[in-house]
This record gives C-alpha cells, structure tokens and sequence, in this order.
C-alpha cells in the first residue's frame, strides 16, 4: 500500500513529538480555587448610646477565613525545576465587592521558580512577619478585626516583592526584599524580612525580622517567635511579636500603599492619623501576645479558644487592647463547615475613648469601632466553603 508523502512526513512527525513529550514539553496545569465564608453577624456598642446592630456580614467578612478566588498553576520544566504562579482576588460575600482596596488580584498576584536551589517568587506576597504568625495562630491568623489584628503591626502583604525559600529537611529559611520605587532612594519605601522555622514531630517554631523603612527612611521594626505543638486532640498555639517605630513614621506611605503595610501603627490609616495623631507623632513600642488552643471532640466538630494582648508605650502614649474569642465548628464535609463564634474586645489606658467616630477605628476588613466605648462584643454564625 501506498501512502502520500504528506502522510508518511505527518505520522513520523507524531512518532517523533510522542516520544519526545515526556521530557522536552512540559507537564502544566492551573486550578481554580476559592474560600467563601458568609456569616450574620451581631455586634455591641455600635454607637455612643450603646445599641446592637445585625449584619448579614460584618465589612463583608467572615469570622474563619477571608473570602477569595484564585487561579494557581505550575509546569514542570524538567530537571526538577517548576514554574509556578498564583492570583488571587479577595472578595466580599455580601455585596459581592472586591476587597484589599478594590484590586483585582489583592491578596496575592506572583510568578516564581522552583528547584533544588529552593524557590524565588516575584510580585505582591504576604510579608514574612505575617506568614510566621499565621504558621503558629489558631485561625492562620482571621479575617474580621476582631480576631486578626496582629496584621496592623506585621502588615499583610508587600508589593514588588522577592522572596527567597528553601528547607533542609524540617528546617526552612526564608528571606523578603520589597523594592521601594523611588529614584535616587534605594532603601526608601522598602520593606527586608528574613527567618527560620521548624517543623517535626507535631511541634511547629517560627521566628522572624522584619524592617519596612518610609518615603523618609524612617524604619519600623519587628520580630516574631512563635511555636504550634499537636498532643492527640488537641492542638495548642502561642506567639509573641515586638514592634518599634521611629517618632514620624509615616503610616500612609507617602500616598502610596506598602500593600497593606500601613496598618503597622495600629491602629492607623491617612484618616485615622489626622484625629489622633499624638498617637503617632512620638517613637513607641508594641508588645503582643496570643495564646489558644484547639481542641477536636471528633473528626468533624471542635472548638477553639483564644487570647490576644497588645501593649502600646510611648513618651505621649500608653495603653492596651485585648480580645478573647471562642469557636465551635461542625465540618458538613472536607470543604464546608458551619460555626458559631463569639469575640469581646476591651480596651484600656489611653486607648479607651479613641475610638469614637469612623475615622478612629481599628483599621481592617471588618473595622472595629467602640464608638468611644471601651469594650465591645461580636457574635457570628457562619458558614465556609472551599472549592
């Protein structure tokens, strides 16, 4: 039988592509993934005379998790090397809003390269100091104000980030760059972190630096200890984080968001700043404590309990913030669960009657506000899905 050189030319063609693929083209693939957390929501004090309000959602917020979407992929390159990116969009469920100030990738939008050299990641990324304290919190570190206000002091996430990973067996080492942008000011605007962590036989260790200077090279300072440790059904957590600013660091950043790092100063935003700003005009010091503990009655109901303490000290300034808040879970299935959680945040010193308009307010997705209170009670019932 004869065959048309076209025909012959087109079947060597696929031998050849077919014997090829399985090492010169690349295995690829992205996921689409998501959280979506949704809870009615009763709160405390929500004016000056007192009162309670009722929300489907409090600032679009849930009480476990901030929801989001994403699209994650990765290629095999071969020889053990991977590309991989990730973009991710936080949202708010009630409205159906985006959150992280309106951007369409606002939690995470990076490309990164994986091999036996570690991994290097490029592009907007959780700060360093942020990602030790998740690794130890009982909720990974929340979403609403009332239970992940360490954020203001670590920052959440940094834009034109370089990341550096690398483990050597159950030790790891990271290290962060932020590029500040400014012609002429190399360290202006920038952000350095770097750490080490443990994790082996049911004990997890963090520890982390960090340093993010302003437009004027004004630093503020931080580091982080951590430690998680699994016992049966229990699971117990505990972190400590130190921060120092300099007298005028500018928490707006000149204008232009650190990502995120401008709720460094808790609590602080461009409004917030200009009706306490004796709060900020001095150098001063915080120290924050969490403490909690999981504990797992059966493989689909737990409950989790836990404390959190910061205190502010400055020469014009001393005062302390402190919440404690209980959940029970019921796990439907491995990708939903419905909760009830309750939190009472209570302020003290010079903190007490700050917080009495919008503009006073704890910064954040949920933006608690005592309404010149000094204390405040929430309520959730929620659901969460994961896809």
């Amino acid at each position: 039988m004869k065959y048309p050189l076209p025909s012959l030319i087109a079947a060597a063609a696929g031998v050849c592509f077919a014997s090829v693929a399985p090492s010169a083209f690349a295995q690829s693939n992205v996921t689409l993934y998501g959280v979506l957390d949704a809870a009615v929501v009763m709160q405390t004090n929500t004016s000056p005379q007192g009162g309670k309000t009722f929300s489907v959602q409090q600032g679009g917020e849930g009480f476990l998790s901030g929801s989001r979407f994403g699209l994650t992929g990765s290629e095999d390159l071969g020889g053990g090397m991977k590309a991989r990116f990730v973009l991710e969009n936080g949202l708010t469920v009630n409205n159906g809003g985006f959150d992280q100030q309106g951007q369409l990738f606002g939690r995470q939008a990076f490309v990164g390269l994986s091999g036996a050299f570690g991994e290097v990641d490029i592009g907007r990324q959780y700060t360093g100091a942020l990602l030790a304290v998740s690794a130890v919190d009982p909720l990974s570190v929340g979403a609403p104000a009332t239970n992940s206000w360490q954020v203001y002091l670590t920052g959440q996430r940094f834009n034109n980030a370089l990341t550096y990973t690398k483990s050597f067996g159950a030790i790891g080492v990271n290290l962060q760059y932020a590029l500040g942008g400014i012609a002429g000011q190399g360290s202006a605007r920038s952000s350095l972190s770097g750490g080490l962590s443990y994790d082996g036989n049911g004990l997890k260790l963090t520890g982390q630096l960090q340093q993010t200077r302003d437009t004027q090279s004004r630093t503020a300072k931080l580091w982080v200890l951590g430690a998680k440790y699994a016992f049966g059904p229990a699971t117990f957590y505990a972190d400590y984080l130190q921060s120092q600013r300099d007298a005028g660091f500018d928490v707006t950043n000149g204008g232009v968001d650190f990502a995120s790092i401008t709720n460094m100063s808790t609590p602080a935003t461009a409004s917030s700043t200009a009706s306490i700003g004796s709060v900020f005009s001095a150098a001063r010091r915080d120290q924050f404590l969490t403490l909690g503990a999981t504990y797992n009655f059966n493989p689909v109901l737990s409950f989790t309990g836990a404390w959190m303490y910061n205190n502010t000290s400055a020469s014009n300034f001393g005062g302390t913030r402190q919440t404690a808040y209980a959940i029970l879970d019921y796990r439907l299935s491995k990708r939903t669960d419905v909760y009830v959680a309750g939190a009472y945040d209570h302020v003290n010193g010079d903190w007490s009657g700050l917080f009495g308009t919008s503009t006073t307010s704890w910064t954040g997705g949920s933006g608690v506000r005592l309404n010149g209170h000094d204390n405040q009670v929430t309520y959730y019932a929620g659901l969460r899905h994961k896809f």
